[in-house]
């Protein structure tokens, strides 16, 4: 009986996985090429190729390398990176579009496709995530728990949509909740191999994302209270007296990790001085008190260079070997100082509640995740809950600390980070330790009515996934108003992030525009790659200064049919590349006034299709003529 039953949980298991795999894979083949991955493929791609570490060294390089790695059967040709792009004192990634360009330009004939293959190996970390996701919440609410919370990240369209894209989010979700889940199987019980598997696991989430550093805060607080309140009690896990047998295995954990970490560079600058380093951040810098600044490619960064300098130069701290690679310091310190300032000098613009602006909100993922997570899920919490509040055993609320602590640490370090309002991506770590706490609620209820009313919820999370399939990156919950309502809120890679090119050219195919249409796209890759030709429009010359005007700006608006990215039509600032692969700067609002017209379709939810009339277009000119 025992038999059967493991077997139809496995079963069960193995159909949510698949399920949860097609639609990423469904997904994947539908989503053009996104903002970030445009250059994490090629940067890739150069780390396994030429052991190039400092293209896009914003993120450790382990995802990109994975998505790379299941690339390379399709023999993409990678450029070798260019003695520019390696200068600066070790710097170079200020060469990471002009990289990622060159990459696009020699694999133009199959370009989509290699990002498609790519996109398998993010596909089948998600799969991993989601067994060990189940396995973690069996061991703490039995099979129908695991199977509840394995539910939950097979659905959630939040997951999907990053599970489809060769980026750094997913790995990194999944890599950091298998860190965790490692060291809790130490923690049971202590013991060389079982450290080991921890250090090696923790080292493969520091070289996934930067936010994997909170483990080395979080883990040690998991030990400490695992040692002073779990050990020993009434069915914990833990037994008493073990924090005093572990001797010196937990030692494995840090080395094991410093170690995997260098692996993964291949040791390159491992050792290099502190005081050698040429830092932009404020967090490692000071003002520069003399001596010669170091020399960069990059204007802005000799801008920074002439005014601060390493904080550690001078001080006894310079001569010390770092034991980390350079590109993964120089990395964090990277991020950190474009999370501050942006490499514009201004940050980062960000988006919330139809408001613009260089510095974020401490309410911002707190807001993301009221509207982007589905309303099933808050049913599901409201169960775990009640659950929770009858539960009275001290061991249970131990172990829930394991998941309840990384959850809140990647929460309260994203909403401190408000250099970064940039999507509810950045908080997907979350995901995976909520799902766990969520999986009480199997075994919460009862009654009828409450068992009914949970596998309502996932049912109405799936039926939820499948009406915005394959456009799970625009997702927005009710409470939003859906994909349709959300930009009133939330833009960026919450709605818009490049990611519909095949989506208007399928409504191109469907509505052949003979005469010509204008574009005005939101990402990085030349649109005439997904067969798309267009003229970009005329830019607001209330924010369009004269000497960045070119023809279109001087023609001003015409009739005709006009397609424009979410993120511009709300005004954000970046930047548009011309038919001709001109890059054109816009400022703040340059496409704004497209709000003031109604579209008549879209492609996908990110880009908008206007039919501009002549009235249209002399409402609009008069509007422009009378601010000036």
């Amino acid at each position: 009986m025992a038999a059967k039953r493991k077997s139809v949980v496995h079963a069960i298991l193995a159909a949510l996985l698949l399920v949860h795999a097609g639609l990423a894979i469904h997904a994947s083949r539908r989503t053009s090429v996104t903002i970030d991955e445009f250059a994490h493929l090629p940067a890739g791609l150069a780390c396994l190729k030429h052991g190039a570490f400092s293209l896009y060294h914003h993120n450790p390089p382990l995802a990109k390398m994975l998505a790379a790695a299941a690339a390379l059967p399709d023999r993409p040709v990678v450029p070798e990176p260019t003695a520019g792009g390696e200068a600066g004192a070790g710097r170079g990634p200020v060469g990471q579009v002009e990289y990622a360009q060159e990459f696009e330009r020699a694999n133009a004939s199959r370009y989509f496709d290699l990002f498609r293959a790519a996109r398998l190996a993010i596909v089948a970390l998600s799969v991993l995530g989601g067994l060990l996701v189940f396995a973690w919440a069996r061991r703490l609410w039995g099979d129908a728990g695991g199977l509840l919370a394995a539910a939950l990240w097979a659905f959630d369209p939040n997951l999907i949509a990053h599970a489809g894209l060769a980026t750094t989010d997913l790995a990194a979700t999944v890599f950091l909740f298998a860190a965790a889940f490692a060291f809790r199987h130490y923690l049971d019980r202590p013991g060389p191999a079982r450290a080991a598997i921890a250090g090696v696991v923790l080292g493969l989430a520091l070289l996934t994302k930067f936010t994997a550093l909170l483990l080395c805060v979080v883990l040690p607080a998991l030990a400490l209270l695992r040692g002073r309140v779990g050990a020993g009690a009434p069915g914990s896990a833990t037994p008493a007296g073990a924090p005093g047998r572990r001797g010196a295995s937990w030692l494995l954990i840090p080395a094991l990790a410093l170690l995997v970490l260098n692996l993964g560079f291949g040791f390159q600058g491992t050792g290099r001085r502190l005081g050698d380093f040429a830092f932009l951040s404020t967090d490692l810098t000071r003002p520069r008190a003399g001596g010669v600044p170091p020399d960069s490619p990059h204007l802005f960064y000799r801008m920074i260079y002439a005014q601060r300098q390493n904080r550690f130069e001078g001080t006894w701290l310079a001569g010390l070997p770092v034991p980390v690679p350079e590109q993964y310091l120089l990395g964090f310190d990277e991020q950190r100082f474009e999370s501050h300032t942006g490499l514009a000098g201004g940050g980062y613009a960000m988006y919330l509640n139809g408001t613009i602006r260089r510095t974020g909100w401490w309410w911002y993922y707190l807001e993301a995740l009221a509207l982007k997570t589905p309303i099933a899920l808050w049913v599901v919490a409201g169960l775990a809950i009640a659950g929770a509040i009858r539960s009275r055993a001290r061991a249970a609320r131990i172990d829930e600390a394991f998941w309840i602590l990384p959850a809140a640490a990647v929460l309260l370090l994203m909403t401190l980070q408000t250099g970064i309002d940039l999507g509810v991506r950045y908080v997907l770590p979350m995901f995976p330790f909520l799902f766990v706490g969520l999986g009480r609620a199997a075994v919460a209820p009862r009654r009828a009515p409450a068992r009914i009313l949970l596998a309502g919820a996932v049912a109405w999370l799936l039926v939820g996934t499948i009406r915005v399939h394959p456009h799970e990156i625009a997702y927005f919950n009710a409470f939003a108003g859906g994909p349709a309502g959300g930009d009133r809120y939330l833009i960026d890679s919450n709605l818009d992030w490049g990611q519909d090119l095949f989506e208007l050219r399928r409504w191109l195919d469907a509505h052949p525009q003979p005469g010509g249409f204008s574009l005005a796209y939101f990402g990085a890759v030349d649109p005439r790659l997904a067969g798309i030709d267009y003229r970009v429009p005329p830019r607001d010359p209330r924010f369009t200064p004269e000497a960045r005007r070119v023809d279109t700006d001087r023609e001003g608006l015409r009739p005709g049919t006009y397609a424009v990215s979410v993120n511009f039509v709300r005004g954000l600032p970046h930047r548009v590349f011309t038919a001709d692969g001109v890059s054109l700067p816009l400022e703040q609002d340059a496409y704004g006034y497209f709000r003031d017209l109604r579209p008549v379709a879209r492609a996908g939810w990110s880009i908008r299709i206007y039919e501009v009339t002549a009235e249209d277009a002399a409402r609009v000119e008069a509007a422009w003529r009378l601010a000036r």
